[in-house]
């Protein structure tokens, strides 16, 4: 999809509104998103409930772990609010944006009843109170959904998608930072950090196919 070069939001909104396709996905992609965080709260207590595998991790054999949860809920909501607002401001952000976040969960969903793991050794707890309210008041902090990375992946997401270069670069860097800082915090696992790389880069392509046959109406007008 094409963005919608308007000076007004409204203006960007109403023509991509009239878009064939363009409301129903945004809207089936709304509701799927509402629908998973309802679930969030079953999913991750049946996965907290579970036994699962520890593996060797020589990379954070060589990590001590250390808490640097401010930094990280720093960058992570940080990059998000401004997304948020670049969601706002451009339809084609928004639609994008919220199949590739729906794309995200419930891939990671799948991935996690797959590979049921425990969590590394020396984990610290990362206290983000805005994400660790989705999961449920009885588990609060959740130590099993590690494989792949939902905060790596949702930030390298993020990344691609915004269309300024300068803002790409600065959301990349913060990806890498949160990719560091959950190693050292021993929230994840390497793989778990590695296989976000390969499962954004796919996600994000199938995220643009499901949006690629959207194109702005013949006779609308950019400005």
């Amino acid at each position: 999809m094409h963005p919608i070069q308007s000076p007004d939001i409204f203006t960007r909104w109403r023509i991509a509104w009239s878009i064939p396709g363009f409301s129903t996905r945004l809207l089936v992609a709304v509701i799927v998103f509402i629908a998973i965080l309802i679930a969030f709260p079953y999913f991750f207590s049946f996965i907290e409930s579970r036994k699962g595998y520890r593996i060797p991790d020589p990379v954070l054999d060589a990590i001590p772990a250390m808490d640097f949860s401010p930094v990280t809920f720093a960058i992570i909501w940080l990059v998000s609010l401004w997304f948020m607002i670049r969601m706002i401001q451009q339809p084609s952000i928004a639609i994008i944006g919220i199949i590739a976040i729906d794309l995200i969960f419930l891939t990671r969903m799948v991935t996690i009843l797959l590979f049921p793991l425990e969590p590394p050794p020396g984990l610290v707890e990362l206290k983000d109170p805005i994400s660790n309210y989705f999961y449920g008041e009885e588990h609060a902090f959740i130590t099993r959904d590690l494989f792949f990375s939902g905060h790596t992946s949702t930030q390298i997401m993020i990344g691609l998608i915004l269309p300024e270069k300068k803002e790409k670069w600065l959301a990349f860097a913060g990806a890498t930072t949160v990719a560091v800082l959950v190693l050292v915090q021993h929230i994840h696992y390497t793989i778990d950090v590695l296989g976000a790389l390969l499962f954004t880069w796919f996600l994000y392509l199938l995220s643009r196919m499901l949006v690629s046959g959207l194109s702005k109406p013949q006779n609308a007008s950019p400005n």
